[in-house]
């Protein structure tokens, strides 16, 4: 414990994201507060005089040092330990308030904390898109989502991803990596069990990632999960971007079906202002039909043009297709090594293949197997 200290300084709690769960459904009858430190770690749950103490400083702090008795300064310097509490008149992670959680999920809350903690100590702009946002801001009924989706800056996506890695999350095998074909990175858990999806754009628009990303987070709005103030899109910009993902097609799948259309629909009719958002952003050529019933007749003429992201690949009839008009996009020395990469991919690409057809074997007899199913499909006549 420091002799002295700077005036104004003293015991701050700190966290990535914190919790009051007495009352909340799941934990045991004396789980108190639920904690993620600012170390990389899993969540804790303090209870009894640790909890106790932990909250005495969230009401006082900074509190100094000479209010604490020789017990409690121990649990402050084990606290100290975890990155739970900071000696210090300031710090970006305090803590000033403890609320119940917002979503039924608790983890699924603290890594929204999280990430958005992780991005804003590295000056990364990012918007969280979909998931219980919706839910929140009445666009949609379904209140949980099986992962976390954000958009950052698409220069920094990689960075962010990196950034993950310390607090339990590794990059899918991916076999675009290296370009920017792919629309987003996804990060698999070791043990949060919540997939995080970083965004470089949003499949639809025909705006370049730089100006959608600008748009989007130009009139983000605060929703707090954990403590911690996670920026979303405001609700129009949020009904254009979930009426684009309930259209997006899927390849092999076909032509848009009816029930995504509706969907589109839906979205797009409970957001004031979505039919202007928009035509902004860039989505009329995608939306149009689902958006012509909220718009003046003719007033979509002009924003028809454009041509959409990530949206003709996709509605290719079969994978090999699909990827080799996405290639296309990009020079011939970046085809050729994508190619190479396709027809005999790395192990942690082959074998993931092999898992989503629902084989488990050894990563040569994945590429022989994925090779096998990509001749087929391209000898194979569409329709």
């Amino acid at each position: 414990m420091p002799a002295s200290f700077p005036p104004g300084s003293g015991w701050i709690p700190i966290a990535y994201g914190a919790l009051d769960v007495r009352d909340a459904a799941g934990f045991v009858t004396d789980a108190d507060v639920l904690v993620l430190p600012t170390r990389p770690s899993e969540a804790i749950c303090l209870v009894g005089n640790g909890a106790a103490l932990w909250r005495r400083i969230v009401a006082t702090a900074p509190a100094p040092p000479s209010a604490f008795t020789p017990d409690e300064e121990g649990i402050l310097a084990h606290f100290e330990e975890l990155g739970l509490v900071a000696l210090a008149g300031s710090h970006p992670a305090r803590v000033t308030e403890l609320h119940p959680p917002v979503l039924s999920s608790v983890l699924h809350e603290l890594v929204y904390a999280l990430v958005a903690r992780v991005a804003a100590s590295r000056g990364i702009p990012c918007v969280f898109t979909k998931g219980p946002a919706l839910h929140l801001q009445g666009l949609r009924e379904r209140e949980h989502s099986g992962d976390v989706d954000l958009w950052c800056a698409p220069e920094r996506v990689e960075e962010l991803a990196d950034a993950l890695r310390p607090w339990g999350w590794h990059r899918a095998p991916d076999p675009w990596r290296g370009t920017t074909i792919q629309h987003t990175v996804t990060l698999t858990p070791e043990q949060w069990g919540c997939e995080i999806d970083v965004h470089r754009r949003f499949p639809g628009l025909v705006l370049d990632d730089e100006r959608a990303f600008e748009l989007v987070a130009r009139d983000a709005i605060p929703l707090r999960f954990a403590g911690v103030d996670v920026p979303v899109p405001a609700p129009a910009t949020h009904a254009v971007l979930a009426a684009l993902h309930a259209v997006r097609p899927v390849i092999g799948a076909g032509a848009r079906t009816p029930g995504a259309s509706s969907a589109a629909e839906a979205f797009l009719a409970r957001a004031e202002g979505s039919v202007a958002r928009a035509r902004e952003l860039g989505a009329v050529p995608v939306l149009r039909r689902e958006l012509e019933p909220l718009a003046d007749p003719g007033s979509l003429d002009a924003d028809a043009d454009g041509t959409p992201r990530d949206w003709e690949w996709r509605q290719q009839p079969d994978r090999v297709r699909a990827y080799w008009k996405a290639m296309r996009t990009e020079s011939w020395p970046v085809r050729v090594r994508l190619i190479a990469r396709f027809v005999w991919p790395p192990d942690d690409v082959a074998l993931a293949s092999a898992r989503h057809t629902g084989v488990e074997t050894t990563a040569r007899r994945a590429r022989w197997a994925r090779l096998a199913r990509g001749v087929r499909d391209w000898v194979r006549r569409p329709g």
